[in-house]
């Protein structure tokens, strides 16, 4: 049996909390602005602070005591290994936990563990760091 794809649906999921984001920043920030259509460097962008944005919804965080950290799909750097955000915004589904990506690349080596497969409803090879929720909860910067 094929393994169901549920790529639109966690695009809607993710895109959700990217909104979420953006109208929480432009009250502070009018000029931040989500990127729309297929851009992969990052998601929103606050030009106020030279700050860019990457978002992840990480519902699956709430059944485990980790995030779930992508470096690389099909073979390809991907997530951490190829953003071009300066900041990361990690939502699951209660707040979002803020991070400078320099400082959630150094989490990742440090705290991380490897974990290589296909994600539940997904179907592409993924290699990705399983980082304990308390260490970005400890690490996170303040909003």
């Amino acid at each position: 049996m094929k393994k169901k794809d549920n790529w639109d649906e966690d695009i809607i999921k993710g895109e959700e909390a990217e909104y979420m984001l953006e109208k929480y920043l432009k009250k502070k920030y009018p000029l931040t602005k989500k990127i729309e259509g297929e851009f992969k460097d990052y998601d929103i962008e606050v030009p106020e602070k030279d700050i860019k944005i990457e978002v992840k919804r990480d519902i699956g965080s709430n059944n485990s005591s980790n995030f779930f950290i992508e470096y690389e799909c099909n073979y390809k750097d991907s997530g951490i290994s190829s953003t071009k955000a300066t900041h990361w915004a990690i939502y699951d589904e209660s707040s979002f936990h803020w991070l400078k990506t320099s400082k959630l690349k150094a989490l990742c080596e440090i705290y991380g563990k490897k974990w290589e497969g296909t994600p539940n409803g997904g179907v592409s090879n993924v290699k990705a760091f399983l980082i304990p929720k308390d260490v970005i909860i400890k690490y996170k910067e303040k909003t």
